[in-house]
């Protein structure tokens, strides 16, 4: 019986936000709660973003990532935009961006994605990490609806012919979406929701694939809330609960984590394909951060070094690639798309490609 083929490895861009602050020198702190997506809005903004998002497509990326990951209406009610279609204009140019990014730089058929992180990623100070939400988005229900708004600023709709061809054009720009950085299972189930309803309301030719990529922040194998990996794979995947993402994962955790996280992925896919409760290998996502030892403070919104921690010697690229090429060589994703999160830099994004390129993977 002859193997299953190697699956494709696509590769993503890296650290946005910690891009901009250590090499941007942008400073951002409790007076700029939308984070990278502060950069919408202002002119001199939007072309910082330009520009780092054109050095990472021409370090090689196939996909890149829209400056959206912390856009909420409040982040930018809190930033000085009151009005609604504005503060959707503004999110909405982050993915215009994105897409200039794509087209202008690098080689090959690049996609955007949508970046949309979880509700904590938006709470001053950020509760992605921990997944304490304040009351009124404890929920399952709570978080679908502040979900499916958010989606709502970049789908087709418009109460002109000016602002329906803008919505049209991002909506058609948009290869992907991401759900990133999600701390609790409820918002797991949540995010399934609304993209089942997002598709709905745009209809068969304009449904847009996503994927959901989760946090594991602390010691464990576990989410924020404590809900086990099990738990939260049957969550990304189980029947009937909402549109299927095309691909699982992992992001925004250190790297000396990942590879026990998926094979712990690996063995609960499996179990449910042999349960006949899935009838196929998902793709699978890696974004790990690029961190050595250092702890992301959400109240300072500063890398401090965490007493004790351990340091990998190995290049965080090389380290990376062979946790994937470990994956690869498994042969049970569909694909692999495999980039990097906090403290990663258009450089180690390079040098991944180069990695990935000598080693004939492609």
């Amino acid at each position: 019986m002859s193997k299953p083929p190697l699956p494709p490895l696509i590769l993503l861009d890296g650290g946005l936000g910690t891009t901009l602050v250590d090499r941007y020198n942008i400073v951002f702190d409790q007076s700029t709660p939308l984070w990278s997506s502060h950069l919408l809005l202002s002119a001199d903004g939007q072309e910082t973003l330009r520009d780092v998002q054109g050095k990472f497509r021409a370090a090689g990326v196939d996909l890149v990532l829209s400056a959206t990951y912390q856009a909420s209406y409040e982040g930018f009610v809190g930033s000085g935009v009151t009005d609604v279609r504005e503060a959707e204009r503004r999110m909405r140019s982050g993915v215009g961006i994105a897409r200039g990014a794509v087209d202008g730089k690098g080689k090959g058929n690049g996609k955007v994605v949508l970046g949309l992180g979880a509700y904590g990623a938006t709470m001053v100070p950020g509760q992605e990490y921990s997944g304490r939400y304040d009351g009124e988005h404890d929920s399952l229900e709570a978080l679908r609806e502040w979900h499916f708004r958010r989606m709502g600023a970049f789908m087709p709709g418009g109460e002109d012919e000016v602002e329906r061809k803008e919505r049209g054009d991002c909506w058609k720009s948009v290869d992907l979406v991401a759900f990133e950085t999600l701390p609790r299972l409820d918002e797991v189930r949540a995010v399934r929701e609304v993209m089942e309803r997002v598709n709905e309301e745009v209809g068969k030719e304009n449904e847009k694939e996503f994927w959901i990529s989760c946090v594991f922040p602390g010691e464990g194998n576990c989410l924020p809330d404590g809900s086990r990996i099990g738990q939260v794979v049957e969550a990304m995947l189980e029947k009937g609960k909402g549109a299927r993402p095309m691909g699982i994962g992992i992001n925004c955790t250190r790297i000396g984590k990942v590879e026990g996280l998926v094979v712990e992925f690996e063995k609960e896919v499996k179990g449910m394909l042999e349960r006949g409760e899935l009838e196929e290998w998902p793709s699978l996502v890696l974004y790990p951060d690029g961190t050595r030892g250092e702890v992301y403070d959400t109240v300072t919104k500063e890398w401090v070094k965490k007493g004790g921690a351990e340091e990998s010697v190995a290049p965080w690229d090389g380290e990376l690639f062979e946790i994937v090429s470990r994956a690869r060589e498994r042969r049970f994703w569909k694909l692999i798309v495999v980039g990097g999160c906090c403290k990663t830099t258009p450089d180690d994004i390079g040098k991944l490609r180069k990695r990935i390129g000598e080693s004939q993977l492609l």
